[in-house]
């Protein structure tokens, strides 16, 4: 099989994106497959010498798989060949007769999702609840399969060689801050009243995926919105909602005296008590090089039924971890497995679970290595190919 991944060659590395295609093409050479990016420079548009480029590639090469990261090559899917009278033709894609996967890997209304021409498009997503969100916000999208494809990791992210004793025993958290979306910014939005109901009933049950609250919120005032309408609704509330919690989870931790290191932008301004350090903002191999130095690490995550890519490199760098992300992550990691959980009902007890867990080193140890063999075991970018591939064909 032959697997092609677009790849936009602007984007910042190192970082996720880099991370993701690398491990993707090991995973395909692990497992017996062929691949080959197909470049393009900005997420914007395909210029000419990129088209021209693309149609060369299509007249002499196969390609039986497409895997698109966050749906970014949507413009190579709806290149289209030319017929000999002149018309247009199909997508270049769909006439090598290729499955088209898109892998969201954020909230699926922040993603260019319907821009993608596919016939054969199947849709991976990070968060078991996707399955239900993406019908109500694409309703006219036509997808040949759906599956859930939370990220992974790989060995080369695998910077613990260092003995535990090596590890220090501060809490880490990374990811930034944006103090202005702290208030409800929604002043001058089309049906306020609903924004504000979401947001009430996000407080009010913050352990519920946000689009069930937003049903939740529309039923109660009797409004129902366009999908239009209702992804601008979501994203708005995703980022409120994000910057919420971060800020709740973390200066709770940092106010209960524990030592903590801080990487990222928006925390300075906030006086954060003296155990709580915070650094400039890292990038992918920088995150690895801190996530690896830790014992214990704090994930503030939206995906509730699912996961983003730090827990997996957590543990595959033997850093134990705290996640509001319990649905499925305790499923995955199962019972003292390094992977621990807190409700963010209770975001000012974090801070107390913490220290009773870093007051038992050997035991933390010991939980940490089960979180690194589980990641192993179970989720490295070749068992997410294998997945992908099962839902493709």
């Amino acid at each position: 099989m032959h697997i092609a991944i677009p790849f936009c060659s602007s984007i910042a590395a190192p970082s996720f994106y880099q991370d993701f295609v690398e491990g993707i093409e090991a995973a395909a050479a692990a497992l017996g497959h062929s691949s080959e990016r197909i470049a393009f420079a900005s997420l914007e548009r395909l210029d000419q010498a990129e088209l021209d480029r693309f149609f060369r590639w299509s007249r002499r090469s196969r390609c039986d798989l497409v895997l698109d990261l966050c749906c970014w090559g949507y413009g190579l899917s709806r290149a289209r060949l030319w017929r000999n009278d002149g018309s247009v033709g199909a997508p270049i894609f769909e006439s090598l007769g290729a499955r088209y996967c898109a892998l969201l890997y954020d909230q699926p209304y922040f993603q260019p999702l319907a821009g993608i021409e596919s016939d054969a498009l199947v849709v991976g997503y990070p968060d078991q609840a996707h399955a239900e969100l993406i019908p109500l916000i694409y309703p006219q999208l036509r997808m040949r399969a759906g599956a859930f494809v939370p990220p992974a990791t790989r060995l080369e992210n695998d910077r613990s060689s260092a003995r535990w004793a090596g590890k220090s025993p501060h809490v880490l958290y990374v990811g930034n801050l944006a103090p202005h979306a702290l208030s409800r910014f929604w002043d001058h939005v089309p049906h306020r009243e609903a924004y504000d109901a979401v947001a009430d009933a996000l407080i009010a049950d913050p352990d519920r995926p946000l689009h069930r609250s937003v049903i939740a919120a529309l039923r109660e005032l009797r409004l129902e919105l366009p999908a239009a309408e209702l992804v601008e609704l979501l994203r708005a509330l995703e980022y409120w909602l994000r910057q919420q919690q971060r800020h709740r989870v973390v200066t709770a931790v940092a106010r209960s005296g524990l030592p903590m290191i801080i990487y990222g932008s928006g925390w300075d301004s906030l006086g954060l008590p003296a155990n709580a350090e915070v650094r400039s903002p890292i990038d992918y191999r920088g995150l690895m090089e801190a996530i690896a130095s830790a014992r214990l690490a704090l994930d503030v995550s939206t995906y509730l039924g699912g996961a983003n890519d730090r827990v997996f490199n957590f543990a595959v760098n033997r850093t134990a971890f705290f996640t509001n992300a319990r649905a499925w992550l305790r499923e995955a990691f199962g019972a003292d497995g390094g992977a621990h959980f807190y409700s963010l009902r209770d975001a000012s007890g974090v801070g107390d679970q913490m220290a009773g867990v870093l007051a038992r080193p050997a035991e933390l140890e010991e939980s940490a290595a089960r979180a690194h063999e589980t990641a192993l075991a179970g989720h490295l970018w070749t068992h997410r190919l294998q997945t992908v591939l099962q839902a493709a064909f």
